[in-house]
């Protein structure tokens, strides 16, 4: 039953994609998306970023996906990545 197929339909292939590795490291841009959804509806977003920037700040250094990942939460505690409606 499970095995048969359509006539003239071709088996499902890969199409080229493939699962992300174990070892994957994921991007600061993926970090960023997921620290926003995790924070409280309420909360100042600018604010938050700017704690975790200090946070970051007392590291001795940072390796290169943290580095961007400082960026753009800088860019949200200088407000530059928040729409207009969404600052106070």
């Amino acid at each position: 039953m499970g095995s048969q197929r359509l006539p003239g339909a071709s088996p499902r292939r890969n199409m080229g994609w493939s699962p992300a590795s174990a070892d994957a490291q994921p991007q600061p841009e993926d970090i960023l998306i997921a620290w926003l959804l995790w924070l409280p509806r309420d909360a100042d977003v600018a604010k938050a970023a700017a704690d975790e920037v200090a946070k970051m700040d007392e590291r001795p250094s940072l390796p290169g996906g943290a580095i961007r990942l400082r960026e753009l939460l800088m860019q949200l505690a200088d407000g530059a990545g928040l729409p207009k409606y969404g600052r106070a």
